[in-house]
């Protein structure tokens, strides 16, 4: 098990937790020392960050790190998380750095690592990256960290992929959570052709109740203005949430939705095929498998969903927390790129978002999670394992239950759908009742 590494990264409250400047300069070294031992090309590492004030202070320290270790960094400064990885590419950089706790609260920073194509890490990587850590003090100097500017040239990336009036005429409202996507999103967005009113870009602190964990702020200003749509990034902005033309929150598997039904009708969907993680809605499944379209299941992760798409030959593929994955644009999820694809599903069909999202039936389903005393695999409870089987037998195709023990917490979440409500509602109370007698 990893010490620092999580589903999505390195992630800590800053100078409150192992998550200091001591522990950037070591992270610095780990990372030079994995390069030289796996012998990748170069001698060079893009650092980007986002909006948090411990951001500037943690990659001068990581670059201290690289440095004496006889590596170079460049800083790229505050840009989203997506363009770092397209500026690692361009640029031919041995890797690429986020700095950023993505969502997370300003006191929490953290580390997002790429290869030089603009992937996430291995699990395996991660793992030998950590073993590579061992403590050091920061040196005491004076920063010198060269600024090499990759935004523009992420933003031309962007914009050559869509019609020029993609967005003309239309009226949109952008959240950016005082975020990366302060700049680039708005200029993106602007250039298509939108009038956009941009929120929280820049007057308070990155992620506080603003952004893809409130949208509800984001839909409020949507009715007020009377727009077409609105999105709301997180705060290094590789995800995005959409709500329509009445204020209403699209659900993340819908979007999912959207983009897999435009896309393979317009002979853009690799295989016929779409990935989505085992907490996708089987609405989802459903709706997809009545065009012809295969959804493919990854864990949880847009790291996984990437490797699974490029296990299956597939080029999209996404979460429904707001990550997608487009790789014929960038191999990383882009929020920005996943706000322009869903546009341009409307543009194409000439619908409206609200349209389009009732294309996606999605199932009833209920969730919840129980305190346990220990986590004793599953098939070692008899009882719980007979019900679990037995409850997945009566709903067969018609339902789906997802049972797992979460990673971080003593607990187990019980995840129930069902294409009927009081279905779900009698598996979840069956298998709820069997989970408190047995743990």
């Amino acid at each position: 098990m990893k010490k620092y590494f999580g589903t999505d990264g390195i992630r800590a409250t800053f100078n409150n937790s192992f998550l200091n400047e001591d522990f950037a300069f070591s992270l610095g070294r780990a990372l030079a020392l994995f390069i030289q031992k796996n012998k990748i090309h170069g001698k060079q590492v893009l650092i980007g960050r986002d909006t948090r004030p411990s951001g500037n202070l943690l990659l001068h320290a990581f670059h201290q790190g690289l440095k004496s270790c006889g590596y170079k960094g460049f800083s790229a400064g505050i840009l989203p998380t997506p363009a770092l990885a397209f500026g690692t590419m361009e640029k031919k950089m041995a890797m690429g750095v986020m700095i950023t706790a993505s969502h997370n609260p300003v006191l929490d920073n953290g580390f997002k690592f790429f290869s030089s194509t603009g992937t996430k890490l291995e699990d395996s990587q991660e793992t030998e990256i950590e073993a590579l850590i061992s403590p050091h003090q920061r040196p005491n100097e004076v920063p010198d960290t060269k600024f090499l500017k990759v935004t523009h040239s992420y933003l031309d990336h962007i914009q050559n992929f869509f019609p020029d009036d993609l967005l003309q005429g239309k009226k949109v409202v952008v959240d950016v959570s005082n975020g990366a996507t302060h700049e680039t999103s708005p200029h993106v967005l602007e250039k298509l052709g939108a009038e956009i009113k941009v929120f929280n870009n820049g007057t308070g602190n990155i992620n506080a109740d603003v952004g893809s964990e409130y949208p509800l702020m984001m839909a409020g200003k949507v009715k007020e203005l009377n727009a077409d749509f609105g999105i709301a990034h997180d705060g290094d902005g590789d995800r995005v949430i959409f709500c329509d033309s009445t204020g209403k929150i699209i659900l993340g598997d819908k979007i999912l939705g959207i983009l897999a039904l435009n896309e393979h009708q317009n002979q853009r969907l690799n295989n016929n095929g779409f990935v989505a993680t085992i907490h996708s809605n089987s609405g989802l499944d459903a709706s997809l498998q009545k065009h012809g379209i295969a959804l493919h299941r990854s864990d949880v992760g847009d790291k996984n969903v990437a490797a699974l798409m490029r296990k299956k030959g597939i080029n999209m593929g996404g979460e429904s927390s707001g990550h997608v994955v487009a790789s014929d644009y960038l191999p990383t999820g882009d929020g920005l790129i996943t706000a322009l694809l869903v546009a341009r599903a409307s543009y194409e069909k000439k619908q409206t978002i609200d349209l389009l999202s009732k294309e996606i039936i999605l199932w009833p389903s209920i969730e919840g999670s129980f305190k346990v005393i220990e986590k004793k695999p599953i098939e070692e409870c008899e009882i719980l394992h007979s019900c679990l089987l037995d409850v997945k037998s009566s709903l067969g195709k018609s339902g789906r239950v997802l049972l797992r023990y979460s990673g971080t917490e003593p607990k187990i979440r019980l995840l129930v759908e069902a294409i009927d409500q009081s279905m779900a509602k009698a598996a979840f109370d069956r298998l709820a009742n069997t989970i408190d007698k047995c743990l």
